[in-house]
């Protein structure tokens, strides 16, 4: 099937090191959610990875190995490697498109987005998660610092239930009055999205119930922009930002109730175009803005800074780095609150955005479409979650608030 002329193309993977009997080895897996089945690789043969460009054939791939390796490395030793990566959805190749068409389909063929975090980021049976995040209620019932009315916006994490339990409390105690058909625009974070915007109408499921998306509310957009919504709704797929909202709407709510309005938002780099100069940004902010009434909430399921190694830093990050991404995350909670898009943007993207906040986009479109309301912001925690021995990730609530 492989020619020694084949020249194989990496997909963007995320690499995980792991330790095993007492060997560093690399975890792969498709972060996008085309390949579900994951490959372990040891140290020796990461070098090849950096070939897969595209550019070079698999008698490089050879070449490179017996140097690397330090022995003569037969064809059909490659091939294997680069057979079971292809297999795996790995590489860009004509397989992968044939699959990547397929499950688009299927999923687009389907009217609910099934969570595929249950059981494995929280519990998947009913009665056991209304427990489990009830107890996070009550065990963190001393972060809630507002009461009277719901704010008319949220900012809440997306990080592990677990470890971000005083900010989501902290955020969602403040909507346990939202009113009975309320509509809810969720802006997730597209970790990997390839664009600016990614909408769904699927109805959310959860172990919770369902949730129904406003369609009509879809359609006004598309009307209004003239754009197809959905050309991305695959990403809505595996990606949890939205996920993890739904599910503290569902709990507060009960049985009243809501609709939710599922948007994935990306394409915001330091080294790309700015969102004013791109063309759907602006389209759609504008569009999005009209549409929001009395009855619709917002809420941006966003995470800050991600230091240490897991991320791609030299150096572990421990109680120094934790100091400093609160310290950094405060500079930008200045505009945040001040809703000033513009140079909540130039403060995050000053020098690369070197400590990789996640939330820019989801942020600058909350910001933009806050601009100019008579809101009041209201930072209510800043917390930091260390999610290994050398890794940490910061995070926050906060609310928004009309003037009295």
């Amino acid at each position: 099937m492989y020619s020694p002329k084949f020249k194989p193309k990496l997909r963007p993977l995320d690499v995980i090191p792991l330790h095993q009997q007492g060997e560093e080895r690399f975890l792969l897996r498709d972060p996008i959610g085309y390949g579900e089945n994951h490959m372990i690789l040891r140290r020796e043969a990461m070098p090849l990875l950096a070939l897969m460009d595209g550019d070079h054939d698999l008698r490089d791939l050879q070449v490179a190995a017996s140097r690397a390796w330090g022995r003569i490395v037969f064809m059909d030793t490659i091939i294997r490697i680069v057979e079971q990566m292809d297999q795996c959805l790995f590489l860009d190749s004509p397989h992968f498109q044939e699959e990547k068409l397929r499950k688009e389909r299927e999923f687009a063929s389907q009217d609910v987005r099934r969570s595929p975090m249950a059981w494995r980021s929280y519990p998947g049976e009913r009665e056991e998660l209304k427990a489990f995040i009830n107890d996070l209620f009550d065990s963190y019932r001393g972060t809630v610092s507002q009461r009277g009315e719901p704010p008319r916006a949220l900012i809440a994490p997306h990080i592990d239930l677990r470890l971000g339990a005083r900010a989501f409390v902290a955020a969602y105690s403040t909507w346990r009055g939202l009113p009975p058909n309320s509509r809810i625009v969720i802006l997730g974070t597209g970790h990997y999205l390839d664009g600016p915007f990614a909408f769904t109408d699927k109805v959310f499921e959860t172990p919770l119930g369902l949730a129904r998306t406003d369609v009509e509310f879809l359609q006004a957009l598309k009307m209004a922009t003239g754009l197809n919504l959905k050309a991305r709704e695959w990403f809505h797929r595996t990606e949890h930002s939205v996920e993890l909202q739904v599910l503290f709407l569902q709990y507060l709510m009960g049985d009243i109730p809501f609709t939710i309005v599922p948007v994935l938002c990306g394409g915001i780099f330091p080294e790309g175009p700015r969102p004013w100069e791109v063309e759907e940004f602006q389209r759609v902010i504008p569009a999005m803005k009209e549409l929001l009434d009395r009855k619709t909430y917002i809420v941006a399921g966003v995470d800050f800074s991600h230091l240490g190694i897991r991320y791609g830093d030299p150096h572990p990050a421990r109680s120094r780095e934790a100091e400093l991404a609160l310290a950094h995350d405060k500079r930008l909670w200045q505009p945040i609150l001040s809703m000033d898009p513009n140079a909540f943007l130039e403060k995050v993207l000053e020098g690369g955005n070197p400590y990789r906040v996640c939330g820019v986009a989801p942020l600058f479109v909350l910001l933009s479409l806050l601009r100019h309301r008579k809101l009041k912001g209201k930072l209510l925690l800043q917390d930091v979650a260390h999610m290994d021995e050398g890794s940490l990730v910061s995070f926050g609530a906060a609310g928004f608030w009309e003037r009295g």
